[in-house]
């Protein structure tokens, strides 16, 4: 048998029983139990074991949210070797604030010492065994949040509509795989791991929608999966309140989405008055403005007995009322964005699509920075992390952590990517300001280019169009170079560049935002980009192209063509405008346009730029994009990229629209994919038709054909020079 825990040393033998509760107080205050537990009587030992007596107080203070305790003395009596001392204690909550409990009686014993004779009532009067504390909250319907119109994006108590499937009752399972797969943004291949779990006469979940998507597919739903509402309880449509989201994936990594206060958050999110089963922020605008959202609510903390019988009302905390947040979203470019993004992978499965690791587009107004749009792929639905939800929140949320493309990064700010020729962007505004290259001097665009002057020390680089099997550029000017994307040309610049000043091209680059984040606020990490220095001429040759060590964001590449459209002004980005109502009480404005920095660029720099940007959407023998924007009723200026990695290479397409007083900023990436102008620029083509109301034109062939290999620099110069043998 083991021996018994010894107790603590006993405390004071003071003479004076106020400087015993003095200690005692004290120790309470800085949560020293076992020095309490030192001052308690014996008796007191005997009823109450030290860790009884510490999860009791433990116990109290979690439901008080526990910061601190002072007592003030009344009356002292004595009856033979009890003292009876009166006294007051107010303890510091940070959820209920000044906690009063007056008109407290302690008594103590002289045990060669006075000692006190302890229960559970020195904590609160009226707390015993059969009675414990709580504290119970009124919480005030969420708030809402809007598009810079008015339009929900998410709104409290609205209706969410879940629908189910039975396989045996569908007319045709490949229709109902792409009805299901443009109604729901999701990939055919992840639905059709789903579908692959259940037997065919099984109904299963598939999905949850808002309304008025819902009624949008509601026609298509029924012909194409059977999908159908019935007053049954086995009814493929169940539909019940809760928290919705407009499109249930349009805007998931901006909007973000609630969940219940996760447990290892728990004592964080309790310093902020939340307890454990609450709703919160878990992402994006939701969590950025969780007090915003939420308000506080009226709180109530009791002693109660088993039976429910209130014994004390101890204190309360005023709640205050929830504000809306409005974003500076436009809802239906929002969607068309999420939508095309979507749309495009789907179609795409047999060429890239089914091997993407994903991607994003981002839309900034031209003149003041506000953001759009902004999608990521893979989106996902973000009712899956409210309790609410008829989703298996486990098997949910499992299957998406298990996907390589990652749904849960946000893609537009959290990811950066090799540029390539997007970047060359930067490299002709250096080159132009600098005087490097004259705007109108010709230059001879072969497939190779030789650096040794320059002191490179790669022998030969070649030119994207041998790796297509083109024809050579041949002569071109500046703007005609970066409409081309002539690699030579930038090679020349980058080696130009590297060897008047080494930092040249650093010194650019980061007076147009790269290498830093963006500070756009509320929508969680947001990755840096890269853009160090050079070690050698090879290096910088690399990097002018937008290969090598330069790093980049969707949201960096968006805002710089953003500055290149307006002028040369750079605009902070933002996606909030304000809180509350317009007019009423607790408005406030969060965000303005803020001008960064007027760069005063060079106005020769900057219409080479531009004349170049529309030549790549125009010009039928130079321009890379301009067999994607061929016959568009409207004119958009803009560059593809192509980036080399490790893997299938990264598509970018960056344009302003229109090419006269622009108004949009777009970029866009699809990683581990094919060239920019093959993938990227379409779909720029497709949220510009549904945007505006033109004719829509149709995505690429090509994308229906077997995927074949981009290939490298190197394998195309090796095959050159094997023919050139």
């Amino acid at each position: 048998m083991a021996p018994p825990t010894p107790l603590p040393q006993t405390g004071t033998t003071s003479d004076e029983p106020a400087e015993v509760l003095r200690e005692f107080v004290e120790a309470w205050s800085g949560e020293n139990f076992e020095t309490m537990y030192g001052l308690i009587a014996r008796r007191s030992r005997e009823l109450y074991p030290l860790q009884r007596f510490i999860n009791q107080y433990t116990e109290a203070h979690s439901v008080i949210r526990f910061a601190g305790v002072n007592h003030t003395l009344g009356a002292l009596s004595y009856q033979g070797r009890t003292a009876i001392l009166d006294y007051d204690i107010v303890i510091d909550s940070p959820t209920f604030g000044a906690i009063s409990d007056e008109g407290r009686v302690m008594r103590l014993i002289d045990e060669n010492g006075w000692k006190i004779a302890w229960s559970s009532m020195d904590i609160f009067a009226g707390l015993s065994n059969r009675a414990r504390l709580t504290e119970r909250a009124d919480f005030p319907p969420r708030a809402n949040i809007y598009d810079r119109s008015g339009k929900s994006l998410a709104v409290e108590a609205g209706e969410v509509h879940s629908l189910y499937l039975i396989k045996q009752d569908m007319p045709d399972v490949e229709d109902c795989l792409r009805t299901l797969a443009e109604a729901t943004l999701q990939q055919i291949s992840s639905l059709r791991g789903l579908f692959a779990n259940y037997l065919g006469e099984t109904r299963f979940h598939v999905a949850e929608m808002d309304p008025e998507r819902y009624a949008r597919y509601r026609e298509r739903l029924t012909a194409d999966c059977a999908i159908t509402r019935t007053d049954s309880p086995f009814s493929k449509v169940l539909t019940y309140p809760s928290r919705s989201y407009y499109g249930h994936g349009i805007a998931t990594h901006l909007v973000g989405y609630v969940g219940a206060v996760p447990a290892d958050e728990l004592e964080r999110w309790q310093a902020r008055g939340r307890s454990a089963g609450d709703l919160v922020g878990r992402a994006g605008i939701e969590a950025a403005y969780e007090d915003m959202l939420a308000g506080r609510p009226q709180r109530y903390l009791r002693i109660i007995e088993a039976g429910g019988t209130v014994i004390r009302e101890l204190a309360g905390a005023a709640g205050s009322p929830p504000s809306d947040v409005t974003l500076t979203i436009d809802r239906d470019l929002q969607e068309i964005t999420a939508q095309t993004l979507a749309d495009a992978v789907s179609y795409a499965v047999p060429n890239w699509g089914g091997i993407t690791a994903g991607g994003a587009i981002v839309a900034l107004d031209v003149n003041s920075g506000a953001v759009l749009a902004l999608a990521s792929y893979p989106s996902f639905d973000p009712h899956i992390f409210n309790p609410d939800t008829l989703y298996n929140i486990g098997n949910a949320i499992l299957r998406l952590d298990r996907d390589i493309r990652q749904p849960f990064v946000n893609k537009a700010l959290a990811e950066q990517y090799t540029p390539g020729s997007v970047y060359k962007i930067v490299t002709t505004l250096a080159a132009a300001s600098e005087g490097i290259w004259a705007p109108n001097d010709i230059f001879e665009c072969g497939y190779i280019w030789q650096g040794a002057e320059y002191g490179d020390s790669e022998r030969r680089r070649t030119d994207w169009r041998l790796l297509d099997g083109l024809d050579p550029t041949g002569p071109v000017t500046m703007p005609e170079a970066l409409a081309a994307s002539c690699n030579p040309f930038f090679y020349e610049m980058g080696g130009r560049m590297y060897r008047e000043d080494p930092l040249m091209q650093v010194r650019y680059a980061e007076l147009l935002g790269f290498g830093a984040p963006t500070g756009l606020a509320g929508l969680g990490i947001e990755a840096a980009g890269n853009v160090a220095p050079p070690r050698e001429p090879a290096a910088a040759i690399n990097n002018a192209i937008g290969q090598g060590e330069v790093a980049v964001t969707v949201v960096q590449m968006a805002q710089l063509t953003a500055l290149i459209a307006n002028g040369g002004r750079l605009y902070q980005p933002y996606v909030v405008s304000h809180t509350g109502r317009a007019g009423e009480a607790g408005y406030a404005l969060v965000n303005e346009p803020t001008l960064l920095s007027d760069l005063a660029l060079d106005d020769e720099a900057l219409a080479v730029l531009r004349a170049g940007m529309c030549l790549a959407t125009t010009n039928r023998e130079l321009g890379t994009a301009e067999w994607v924007f061929r016959g568009a009723p409207y004119l958009v200026c803009g560059k593809t990229g192509t980036a080399e990695t490790l893997g299938n290479p990264h598509a970018w397409f960056v344009a302003y629209y229109p090419h006269e007083n622009p108004e949009i900023a777009f970029a866009g990436v699809m990683a581990q994919s094919r060239e920019g102008s093959e993938v990227v620029a379409p779909m720029i083509r497709r949220i510009l038709d549904v945007y505006f109301g033109h004719p829509v034109a149709a995505f690429p062939e090509r994308w229906l054909e077997p995927y074949t290999p981009v290939r490298s620099q190197q394998q195309a110069l090796a095959e050159y020079l094997a023919e050139a043998n």
